[in-house]
């Protein structure tokens, strides 16, 4: 897998999980039902060792959490988007 891709996915995850932390504390709401739905269960199937590809497979094991990814980006994209911006704004 290139790095690109890898750090990428990285930054993706790392930009969902502020989100969420942010949702929770009440700090930043504007963000819809259905989608922070995806973006919670995006970040469950990555950190989650039960895989329908086992992780242990070289290659192979990260695709399907990368496709979770992709997928669950595609769907929220403009709320992760508005979220970055909201977060630099704020600080």
């Amino acid at each position: 897998m290139p790095k690109e891709t890898v750090s990428g996915n990285v930054a993706i995850l790392s930009a969902m999980l502020r989100l969420v932390r942010a949702y929770s504390q009440g700090s930043y709401r504007d963000v819809p039902e259905s989608t922070l739905v995806v973006i919670i269960a995006a970040i469950i199937y990555v950190v989650n060792p039960l895989d329908v590809i086992p992780d242990a497979l070289p290659a192979l094991g990260f695709l399907d959490d990368a496709t979770v990814l992709a997928l669950a980006v595609r769907r929220s994209r403009q709320t992760l988007d508005d979220f970055m911006t909201w977060e630099t704004a704020a600080s």
